[in-house]
C-alpha cells in the first residue's frame, strides 16, 4: 500500500528538499550558537573566537554538502576544529615521537593538549551545541522553546550586565522564525504531499514572503536608532531599593562623547569614547563598553592624551604657535623625549612603565601615557606614521592618524606632596605662558567669578583653593550622562552648568574647574584621555574574597570606550603640573611620598575584660557569580517547565475534556467534540458554506487534502452514528472518536 502510494506521488525537486527541508535548520542552529557566545567577547581571547568561528564555518559547509553521512561530517568538523586550533592558537608542533615508549607519547599528548587548551574544548563544545540543537528541535514546539530560552538568556544578560546584546537578540529571533518556516514546510510535505508538490514547483515564490518578513525584521532591528532606556534595568532597581552602591562593571571610567554638542533642544545620541573635536562640549551620550586597549603597568594611573588651553565659552581649542619635534615612529629603539626644565631635584618622581596593546583597530591621533611621558621605548605602528612630541603640553601626537598595534612608554609621574604644595604659589613661569593658561573669554558671566571666590574664601594658599574648588564641584553637582539641556539659557557652557543645568559628566566638571581656577589667577589647563580601566584579575579575586590589593596598582588593565574621561591640571612654580579630579564619583590615582610610619602607643588591655570576638556580619547582596548562577538556573527551570508542559499537554487536554463533559453521555460528548473540531478546522482556513451539510463539507475537505480523508470519513461516520443513532453510546466509541480528532488536529 505504502509502495503504491509512493509511486503515485509526483516527482519533486530533490536538491530543494535536501537543502531546505533536511539541512537548512542546522544553519539556524549555527546562528543561535553564534549569538549565544557573544556575551563572552570581553572574557575570551580573540584567538578563541577565530578558532570557534572557523570551526563553525566548517560545520555549516559540511552540513550543507553532506546530508546523511553523519560520521563523515563529524570527522570533517573535528579535523577542522583541531586544524584551526593549531593555526590560530600559536601552538608549536614538535613532530611525531620516533619511539613506541608510552611515557614519551604521554608527554607528547600532554604537551599538545596544553598548547591547544582551552581553544579546542570551546570549539568542540560549540560544535556539540549545534548538533544537539539541530537534533532535538525537530518540532515546532521545541523550536519555539529553544528560541524563547535563547532570547530569555540574552535578554537577562543584557539587563544585568553592561553588554549590548540587542543585535544578538534580533538575529536569534530571525533564526527562530526561519527555523519555524522550515519545520512548517516539512510538516506540509509529510501531511499534505499533494499541496506540497504543487507549491514546491515554485520554490522562490514559496520562500519569498518568509524571506521578506524576516529580512525586514532584521533590517528594522539593526537600523533602528537607539533610544535612551525608558526604564531602569532590574539589577539597578534592586540595588537602589536596598540603598547599595551600584558597582561599575567597566572600571572607573567616565566618558567623553565623540561628537559633543550643546543644542538647545534635545539630547545627543553620541556614544562614549575618545574624540578629537572639543570645540563644543556638552549634550548627552550613551555608554559604549567596547574595549579599546590593554595596559600592562607597574603603577595604576590615568592615561593622558591631550591638553587644551583656549576656552571659547562653548568648548576648547588648541593654542596656536606651539613648537614640536619629530620622533622616529616604529621599531624597538628607545627614544628619550626632551622635557621642559620645570621639575626641580626636590620634586619626587616615580618612573611608570606601560605597555599598551590596542584592541580597537581605529587609527590613533595621539599616544596615551601616564602623566608626562619621558621615553618612548617601543612603537609598533604603520610605516608612514610621523610622530611629533610637544614638550610644553607633553603630547605625543601623529601628524596624521596612524594604525598602532602596541607601544611601550615610560612616564615621570610626580608624587603628590601636599605639604610642600601648600608652601608654593601657582604660576606658569613666564608672562607668555601665564597669559595662555589664565585666558578666559570676555563674555564670561561675572557670577562664575563670584562663585569661585565665594567657594575659596577660607583657603590660605593656592593648593587649598584648588582643593576647595574640586570638593565643591564633586559634592554639589550630580553626575549624569544625560543632562537636561532644556534648562540651559546661557550661551556659556560653564555658566549654564553651574547655575542652570546643574548636572553633567566629566566635560562639564573639568571645564568648570579650569574656568573657575583661572578666574582666581591660577594657571590651569584642560586634559583628556582615559581613566585607569579595570583589572579583571583583581576584580575576580575581590569577588571571591581573600584579596590583598597592590598599593601601587600594578597589573594588566582593560580600558574601554566608557573609560574616556577629562580632568584638569594646575601649574606650581618649582613643582610642575598637578592633576585635579573635580568630577563627582571619580578619584585620580596619584602616588604619594613614602613616609616613615608613626609609632602608636597601644594600650595594654586586660584579657579577662576583653569581650568575646563576635562573628563578622555576612556581606549582604549577591555577587556576580551568584547572579550568573541564578540566571542560568532560572533559564534551565523555564526550559524544563516548558518541556514538561509540552510533553503533558495531551494528558492535560484529556483531563480538561473530562471535566468539561462531566455528566454527559458518550454520544453527547461526540457531538460536542465534532462541533469543536469544525470550529478548529475553520480557524485553520478550511471554508464551509452555510448551505452545506456536514457530510458535504467533509467530502470537500477530504477531496482537497487526501492525507486527511480517512480520518475525516471515520470521524464523520462516528458522529452520524452518535447523532442519529439510538442509545447513549459507549465509552470505547467516544475514545476512538477522540483519537481520530486528535490525529486531525495534530496534522494541522
Amino acid at each position: 500500500m505504502s509502495i503504491a502510494l509512493a509511486e503515485a506521488r509526483p516527482k519533486e525537486n530533490v536538491l530543494w528538499r535536501r537543502m531546505v527541508l533536511e539541512r537548512l535548520h542546522r544553519i539556524f542552529a549555527l546562528i543561535l550558537v553564534i549569538q549565544l557566545i557573544q556575551p563572552f567577547q570581553e572574557y575570551w581571547w580573540p584567538e578563541t573566537y577565530r578558532v570557534i568561528y572557523w570551526a563553525l564555518a566548517v560545520y555549516g559547509a559540511s552540513e550543507l554538502v553532506f546530508s546523511r553521512m553523519l560520521w563523515l561530517r563529524l570527522a570533517i568538523q573535528a579535523a577542522g576544529a583541531f586544524g584551526f586550533t593549531l593555526a590560530f592558537a600559536r601552538a608549536e608542533w614538535q613532530g611525531w615521537p620516533q619511539t613506541r615508549d608510552w611515557s614519551v607519547w604521554r608527554g607528547f599528548l600532554t604537551h599538545n593538549a596544553e598548547e591547544m587548551h582551552p581553544y579546542i574544548e570551546l570549539a568542540l563544545f560549540a560544535l556539540l551545541a549545534c548538533h544537539a540543537l539541530a537534533h532535538w528541535a525537530i518540532t515546532k514546539r521545541r523550536a519555539v522553546l529553544v528560541t524563547i530560552a535563547a532570547v530569555t538568556m540574552l535578554a537577562a544578560i543584557d539587563s544585568f550586565f553592561p553588554f549590548e546584546l540587542w543585535r544578538s537578540i534580533i538575529w536569534t529571533v530571525a533564526a527562530g522564525l526561519g527555523w519555524l518556516v522550515v519545520l512548517h514546510l516539512r510538516m506540509l510535505r509529510e501531511m499534505h504531499f499533494d499541496s506540497w508538490s504543487s507549491l514546491a514547483e515554485r520554490p522562490f515564490e514559496l520562500m519569498l514572503p518568509a524571506l521578506i518578513v524576516i529580512g525586514l525584521l532584521v533590517a528594522l532591528g539593526i537600523l533602528m536608532p537607539k533610544a535612551p532606556s525608558l526604564l531602569e534595568d532590574p539589577y539597578t532597581l534592586w540595588m537602589r531599593a536596598q540603598d547599595k552602591e551600584i558597582p561599575s562593571f567597566s572600571g572607573e571610567g567616565g566618558t567623553l562623547i565623540t561628537n559633543s554638542s550643546v543644542s538647545s533642544g534635545g539630547q545627543s545620541s553620541s556614544k562614549s569614547g575618545y574624540g578629537r573635536n572639543d570645540s563644543q562640549i556638552g549634550g548627552g551620550f550613551q555608554y559604549d563598553y567596547s574595549p579599546v586597549m590593554q595596559v600592562v603597568t607597574n603603577q595604576k594611573s590615568y592615561l593622558r592624551g591631550e591638553t587644551k588651553a583656549v576656552y571659547t565659552g562653548k568648548g576648547w581649542s588648541d593654542r596656536k604657535g606651539q613648537s614640536s619635534q619629530q620622533v622616529a615612529a616604529g621599531g624597538d629603539e628607545e627614544r628619550k623625549l626632551p622635557l621642559e626644565p620645570e621639575l626641580t631635584d626636590e620634586t619626587g618622581i616615580r618612573k611608570v612603565e606601560q605597555t599598551i596593546t590596542m584592541v580597537k583597530k581605529d587609527r590613533l591621533s595621539v599616544l596615551f601615557a601616564a602623566s608626562s611621558a619621558s621615553n618612548l621605548v617601543e612603537l609598533e605602528s604603520s610605516r608612514n606614521a610621523q610622530l611629533f612630541w610637544n614638550p610644553e603640553e607633553r603630547e605625543l601626537r601623529f601628524q596624521r592618524p596612524a594604525s598602532v598595534a602596541s607601544y611601550t612608554v615610560v612616564s615621570e609621574v610626580q608624587e603628590l606632596d601636599e605639604e610642600r604644595l601648600r608652601t608654593l604659589s601657582a604660576g606658569a613661569g613666564s608672562d607668555s605662558l601665564g597669559a595662555v593658561y589664565l585666558q578666559l573669554p570676555d563674555a564670561l558671566p561675572q557670577r562664575v567669578r563670584d562663585l569661585a571666590r565665594s567657594v575659596t574664601t577660607t583657603a590660605t594658599n593656592d593648593y587649598d583653593r584648588l582643593k576647595q574648588l574640586e570638593q565643591y564641584l564633586s559634592s554639589t553637582y550630580p553626575y549624569t550622562n544625560t543632562p537636561d539641556l532644556s534648562k540651559q539659557k546661557s550661551k556659556d557652557v560653564v555658566d549654564a552648568f553651574l547655575f542652570e543645568i546643574q548636572e553633567g559628566y566629566c566635560d562639564y566638571f573639568s571645564t568648570a574647574f579650569v574656568v573657575m581656577a583661572r578666574s582666581l589667577g591660577i594657571p590651569t589647563r584642560w586634559v583628556k584621555g582615559y581613566t585607569a580601566g579595570v583589572n579583571p584579575s583583581e576584580d575576580q579575586q575581590e569577588r571571591y574574597g581573600g584579596y590583598i590589593p597592590d598599593p601601587n596598582g600594578a597589573g594588566s588593565y582593560t580600558v574601554r570606550n566608557s573609560d574616556a574621561h577629562s580632568w584638569a591640571e594646575a601649574y606650581f612654580e618649582g613643582y610642575g603640573w598637578v592633576s585635579f579630579e573635580p568630577t563627582a564619583g571619580f578619584s585620580i590615582p596619584l602616588p604619594v611620598p613614602e613616609r616613615a610610619p608613626e609609632e602608636i602607643d597601644v594600650p595594654v588591655v586586660d584579657a579577662s575584660t576583653t569581650p568575646e570576638a563576635q562573628p563578622e556580619e555576612q556581606e549582604d547582596g549577591w555577587k556576580l557569580p551568584t547572579i550568573v548562577s541564578v540566571i542560568a538556573a532560572a533559564v534551565v527551570i523555564l526550559f524544563l517547565a516548558g518541556w514538561l508542559v509540552i510533553r503533558r499537554r495531551g494528558g492535560w487536554r484529556l483531563a480538561m475534556r473530562k471535566l468539561r463533559h462531566l455528566g454527559t453521555t458518550p454520544n453527547q460528548r461526540i457531538v460536542k467534540e465534532m462541533e469543536s473540531l469544525v470550529r478548529f478546522m475553520q480557524r485553520r482556513g478550511f471554508k464551509r458554506d452555510k448551505h452545506e451539510t456536514l457530510r458535504e463539507t467533509f467530502d470537500s475537505w477530504g477531496g482537497r487534502f487526501q492525507s486527511l480523508k480517512p480520518d475525516l470519513e471515520g470521524a464523520l461516520a462516528q458522529f452520524e452514528w452518535a447523532r442519529y443513532g439510538s442509545g447513549q453510546g459507549e465509552e470505547a466509541a467516544y475514545a476512538e472518536f477522540s483519537r481520530t480528532t486528535e490525529r486531525i488536529r495534530k496534522a494541522l
